[in-house]
Formats: structure tokens, C-alpha cells, sequence
């Protein structure tokens, strides 16, 4: 309809510019620089609680000066009986020229509607967030030759000291933390305790929202899970009740074993799903930023082909599903995967436990790890969770959370 409740929009505004006018600066996430200068449409992805909204919002107040700016929620019941194309359109002959979009996924022919707009308005920058599980290809308006997608990820550790203490550590790229491990260590570590303050972080401090739940933080990852499974997989998926109570069974399996190379033929004998099943809801887990599903550089990265191991996206994740009794080498592993997924390619190796670009043999362990496992691999490297300072070859694992 081309009709437009202007009363209920003018609510809509009211309520975007009191959100706008709230939204806090004092913290902003690693991809906020590269925001700035950003296209005419970007799509923001990433898991649900990582700050993709704040984050979003915080553009919108940078740049309320220079533009008229909006933020919309597209799950708010105004959509639900008005078309966001002749919203926009009433909007920019008032004046706005930028538009936040929440939530775009939970809108009816989203994709459809957003070229429209984005052909007919080159004016308008369109700025939408979404589920990590997003298929801008899969649209209808097949907005993928259109639309830059960034990915914002949970907090870093570098991050989450500068939430939670304000101390604020530079980036390092690997390579520099290999070459510079001890600098890195004798300007920051003993210093600042880091050791306790990284210790704390795995289990509380991925999830920007830690701050405002306190206790009952792991009861709100897991109500997050559920949102995820039974919300946004099925409006990018189009799957049916009894399939988000397959997915969320596998998620448990997954949680309690991890990580580990997967029998997928005898999970789905236990799970009572057909093979193809069990591939597939894997990769739906995946795509939602819930497990991280790796392979060897040799293996297709189709959905249907086997993984050769499955971790849990995050350890706050990790110990939220598994109340807490998660296995020390599994958490270990786990941290591992999701710092290095923030900039190089993760894979298996022949030995040892992580691939690196290609290029770098990771081992993980405690104390007691040596090289033995990959010796004569390429490029051998340890990295210990017990060790403060490293040394040739052997990196402390906390500083691996430097690299956004």
C-alpha cells in the first residue's frame, strides 16, 4: 500500500531520534573507522549481541550533522502494515538522506525493496544490519553486486580492556606478534595484569552486553541461541519448527564434544536425522556465527562436505552451553579458532591442530606441549595458554587477542 500513517511514522522518528540522541561514544567497536566513508549500501553482519546496532548508531550520531539521519527498526509493527520503499520515499522529500535499517531480515522482501530504493535514490545511504547467516546472493533483489557487507565480530581481548579497564593496547597483525612478542610482553603484560584480566575475558567479556546482565550473562547467551535458532534461521532459511528443534539438538552434541573430527553418520543415527541433514543444519550453525566449521585446504567448502573438525563459535559461548564444565584443551582451541578467524583463513593441517593461511602449523596446548607433533611441518609454531612472555616459535596465547 502507498499509504503512509503519518501520526505512527511520526513515532517511528520520535523514537529513532531519542535512540539516536542516547546512543553513548565513550566505546566504539574496531570497524567504526571504516564505517565512516562507507558506500551507498553497506550491509553490517555479524551474531546477534555483538553490538552491531550500537555500532550503527553511533555512525548515525557522528553523522547526524552533515545528513538528516534515521534509524529503523524493521521488526517494529510499523512495517507490518507499511511498505519500507514509500517510507524511504516519504522520507527523503522530507530531507533524510541516511537511513540505519535493523533488522533487515525479519522484513518481508527485504532484498526486493532495498534495490528499489538503492536504484531509484542515489542519494540515499542505506546502512542494514542483519544475522551473520545472511545470503545476500540468495535474494530476490540479489543485492550482492550492490552492497559492501562487513562482519563485526565479538569483542577482542584488546577490545574488552578497553571497555572494561580503558587500557588501550595497539593492533598487531600475527606476523608483528611473532617478531615482537617481547616488546609486546615487557609494555604491557606484567604492568597491567593481564594474565587474570585474560582469564576473565574467556568466560565473560565477548559479548558487549556482559556489562548490563552481570549474573545472569550466560542464561542471556543461551535465551541469544535461542533467538537465533528459532527467529533468524527461519526467516533467512525458511525452515519449520521441527527442523530449529533438530538444529538446536546438534548445537547441544556439538557443545559437549568439541572439538573433534565429526562420525557424521553415526551422529545421524543418534540424532534420528538423514545425512545430508546433519551437513546442512551444520552449516546453518555455522553461517549463524555459532560453531566454526573447519577443513582442510583440500576439501570443498560446500555445505555438504564433511568437516574435518567443529568448534563453538567462542568460549563464552562455549561455557554458557556447557554450564560451565567446558575441557580445558577444548576451550584452548576454541579462543584459538575464533582469534585467528578475525583476519587469516583456518584450516586442519596433516598434524598438529590449526593451518594458518596455508602457511603456519599451529600447535595449542599447556605446559607439557612440545614440538613433537609437528616437527618438520611447515613453519611450526606453539602456542601455549600458560605462557606469560614468548620466545622463538612459541607465542603466549592472550596475545593472540591483539588482532582487532
Amino acid at each position: 500500500m502507498t499509504y503512509l500513517d503519518l501520526p505512527a511514522l511520526d513515532d517511528v522518528l520520535d523514537i529513532s531520534a531519542q535512540i539516536i540522541k542516547d546512543t553513548s561514544l565513550d566505546f566504539t567497536r574496531y570497524l567504526l573507522a571504516s564505517l565512516h566513508d562507507a558506500p551507498r549500501l553497506t550491509i553490517l553482519k555479524g551474531a546477534r549481541g555483538v553490538g552491531k546496532t550500537t555500532l550503527l548508531l553511533q555512525l548515525a550520531k557522528k553523522m547526524q550533522k552533515a545528513k538528516k539521519t534515521v534509524y529503523l527498526s524493521l521488526d517494529h509493527i510499523f512495517f507490518s502494515r507499511h511498505k519500507l520503499y514509500y517510507t524511504i520515499t516519504h522520507l527523503y522529500k522530507e530531507g533524510y538522506t541516511f537511513f540505519v535499517l535493523d533488522e533487515v531480515h525479519r522484513y518481508e522482501d527485504w532484498s526486493t525493496e532495498i534495490k528499489n530504493i538503492y536504484d531509484h535514490f542515489p542519494q540515499i545511504t542505506l546502512l542494514a544490519t542483519s544475522s551473520s547467516a545472511l545470503d545476500l546472493g540468495k535474494g530476490m533483489g540479489d543485492l550482492s553486486r550492490r552492497a559492501v557487507v562487513y562482519h563485526l565480530r565479538g569483542l577482542s581481548f584488546r577490545e574488552y580492556l578497553s571497555f572494561e579497564h580503558g587500557l588501550d593496547l595497539p593492533v598487531f597483525t600475527f606476523d608483528e606478534v611473532l617478531k615482537n612478542h617481547g616488546d609486546i610482553y615487557d609494555s604491557w603484560y606484567k604492568s597491567q595484569n593481564l594474565g587474570k584480566k585474560f582469564q576473565n575475558y574467556l568466560v565473560t567479556g565477548v559479548y558487549p552486553y556482559y556489562r548490563t546482565t552481570g549474573k545472569a550473562y550466560h542464561q542471556q547467551i543461551l535465551n541469544t541461541v535461542s533467538r537465533v535458532t528459532d527467529i533468524d534461521l527461519p526467516a533467512i532459511f525458511n525452515i519449520d519448527y521441527s527442523t530449529t528443534r533438530q538444529v538446536k539438538k546438534l548445537l547441544a552434541v556439538m557443545a559437549g564434544i568439541t572439538p573433534f573430527t565429526p562420525n557424521i553418520s553415526k551422529l545421524a543415527r543418534d540424532l534420528e536425522m538423514n545425512r545430508s541433514s546433519v551437513l546442512t543444519y551444520l552449516d546453518y550453525l555455522d553461517s549463524a556465527s555459532l560453531i566454526h566449521v573447519l577443513r582442510s585446504g583440500l576439501k570443498s567448502d560446500s555445505a555438504l562436505a564433511k568437516p574435518d573438525k567443529v568448534l563453538i563459535e567462542n568460549t563464552n559461548l562455549h561455557h554458557a552451553l556447557c554450564s560451565g564444565h567446558t575441557h580445558t584443551g577444548s576451550h584452548r582451541e576454541t579462543y584459538c579458532v575464533f582469534a585467528f578467524n578475525a583476519a587469516h583463513h583456518v584450516s586442519t593441517p596433516a598434524r598438529g591442530d590449526l593451518l594458518i593461511d596455508q602457511q603456519y602449523t599451529i600447535e595449542i596446548g599447556g605446559p607439557g606441549k612440545s614440538f613433537h607433533q609437528i616437527a618438520n611441518m611447515p613453519n611450526p609454531i606453539l602456542i601455549l595458554d600458560t605462557k606469560e612472555k614468548g620466545n622463538k616459535d612459541t607465542i603466549p596465547m592472550w596475545m593472540l587477542g591483539l588482532f582487532y
